[in-house]
């Protein structure tokens, strides 16, 4: 491939490369900065990725983010639990993760999302100790500082490898990336965090490199810390810069500067692993281990020492596959393209729901998702829909659904309207309120049982309809169909969606009673 041109780059890493990586960030942003959206917000996007899912929730079960015994079976209880922002993060950083998987230049990859983790934790735990309103908001920032570096490495094939002969003869990464692209990476990083309107604190970061403010002074002390510990080791005395330059932000020793920025390369490293990034985590340098050279990857216009450290296997491995020239990643256990009926895992979620209805603070939005989260995960369907009617009962707008995207990523909606003269099987199911299991035969017997809006959204296909109950009072559906495996519904499958929809119709009424 010839790219002459940053122009060039941009449009292999926007049309062909990281479209996903951007469409998902960006709706996780947008729902991060309306105060309005529900923490089920979030959760739904979640879902929508069976493999972030199934990510997220090892590691929200992991004991850097749970210690307690206590295990999180559902996107929706991790985030009542970790929180919503701490949920947030968790899931950038394994997006990000998981869109490097397969790149092509493995050490220099493996280096730029090291450093990228640990620079990130740095600056979030000096974050919190300043007393930053969103710390979580430092990470993010931190950790998508280098993103056209981190998108370069990834997908830059036989560039990366030219870049890296250059540098081999003694050319800084600066003077190479000039000779060979025609640019610098980091003109390339601030073109993708603009263009992918990432965070107004990022976009700050990148277009005032010498703006002097706490929430941007702790981004870069994080990145130079990780990158001091490549460079020098623990031990130097450039780390002892930086780690009375934290002493003095944070007001402390530099005794306890120091042991706070060592316990959290540990942690960037285990987190790291437990993200699937092992071969990432291995190259945190740790506190005590015996510093190395190799050839740096750092392009800080600040920062010229062109050496870098490799940290010792200290880490225990963990089980790998090996991806053709791309870095290592933990392995995960095969995950289906649409979720398998999980009798065990419809326990572990009806158990969390009834914890929620048991709540004092019992939340519709929690209920609802729970239910959602337990028919598509637990009951093992391909796509559901969440629909509320209006207060006339004459429409119903979905509110949430899973398995509907378009070619853009965006979640598809639904809004059917009451039939004049007849009815179909959604309004019916309201007034009557009874679940139905639509079958394909009673379909063709009458071709206006289903509405055409519904038609639009499953194609013609075999469903599920139950209605959503408040003291006997239709306030909306559920619907779930496996018509994009083209797997059949049977009893049992019926059985269990029933079962998940009268749990939550039992909790609402629950909840109602307990505000009246």
């Amino acid at each position: 491939m010839t790219y002459s041109s940053l122009e060039n780059w941009l449009e292999v890493i926007r049309d062909h490369k990281m479209p996903i990586f951007e469409q998902t960030v960006h709706r996780i942003l947008l729902i991060a900065e309306d105060d309005r959206a529900p923490a089920s917000a979030l959760a739904n996007i979640i879902l929508q990725d069976a493999a972030l899912t199934a990510r997220l929730l090892r590691l929200a079960n992991s004991v850097l983010y749970n210690p307690s015994t206590t295990t999180i079976s559902t996107v929706t209880r991790a985030v009542i639990v970790l929180g919503f922002n701490v949920v947030r993060e968790l899931c950038l950083t394994l997006v990000l993760v998981e869109t490097l998987l397969h790149g092509q230049a493995k050490v220099r990859l493996e280096r730029e999302l090291a450093h990228a983790l640990h620079a990130a934790t740095q600056a979030r735990a000096l974050a919190v100790a300043s007393g930053d309103r969103s710390p979580e908001e430092v990470f993010i920032a931190t950790l998508l500082y280098r993103i056209g570096e981190l998108a370069f490495w990834c997908f830059g094939n036989e560039y990366c490898d030219r870049v890296e002969q250059l540098m081999q003869t003694g050319q800084t990464p600066e003077i190479a990336q000039e000779k060979i692209l025609g640019f610098q990476l980091s003109a390339l990083t601030r073109r993708l965090i603009h263009e992918w309107r990432l965070t107004d604190l990022l976009q700050e970061a990148i277009d005032h490199p010498m703006r002097q403010d706490d929430r941007l002074q702790t981004l870069r002390l994080g990145q130079h810390i990780a990158h001091c510990a490549t460079e020098f080791g623990w031990e130097s005395d450039e780390m002892t810069h930086w780690v009375q330059r934290s002493a003095e932000l944070l007001d402390i020793t530099e005794a306890e500067a120091r042991e706070l920025l060592q316990r959290k390369a540990t942690e960037a490293a285990t987190m790291a692993r437990e993200c699937g990034a092992s071969g990432a985590a291995k190259r945190i340098p740790l506190p005590g281990e015996e510093h190395c050279c190799v050839d740096s990857v750092f392009t800080d216009p600040s920062v010229t020492n062109n050496q870098s450290t490799i940290a010792d296997d200290a880490i225990a491995a963990a089980p790998l596959v090996a991806v053709e020239t791309g870095a290592e990643y933990d392995a995960d256990p095969e995950i289906s393209a649409y979720p398998q009926p999980d009798p065990h895992l419809q326990l572990s979620i009806l158990r969390e729901l009834g914890q929620a209805i048991d709540s004092a603070n019992c939340d519709f939005s929690v209920i609802m998702e729970l239910v959602l989260e337990g028919i598509y995960r637990g009951v093992g369907m391909d796509r559901v829909i969440f629909a509320l009617t209006t207060p006339d009962k004459q429409f119903i707008n979905s509110k949430y659904m899973i398995g509907f995207t378009d070619e853009n990523g965006k979640t598809k909606s639904l809004r059917c309207k009451r039939p004049e003269k007849s009815s179909n099987i959604l309004f019916d199911a309201l007034d009557t309120k009874q679940a139905h299991l639509v079958t394909l035969m009673e379909r063709r017997r009458n071709p206006n049982l289903v509405p055409a809006e519904l038609v639009a959204q499953i194609g013609n296909v075999a469903f599920m309809v139950a209605p959503i109950l408040i003291n006997q009072k239709g306030i909306g559906l559920f619907i779930a169909d496996r018509g994009l495996s083209q797997r059949p519904l049977d009893t049992e499958s019926f059985q269990n969606f029933q079962h998940f929809v009268q749990q939550a119709n039992f909790g609402l009424s629950v909840a109602r009673q307990r505000k009246s």
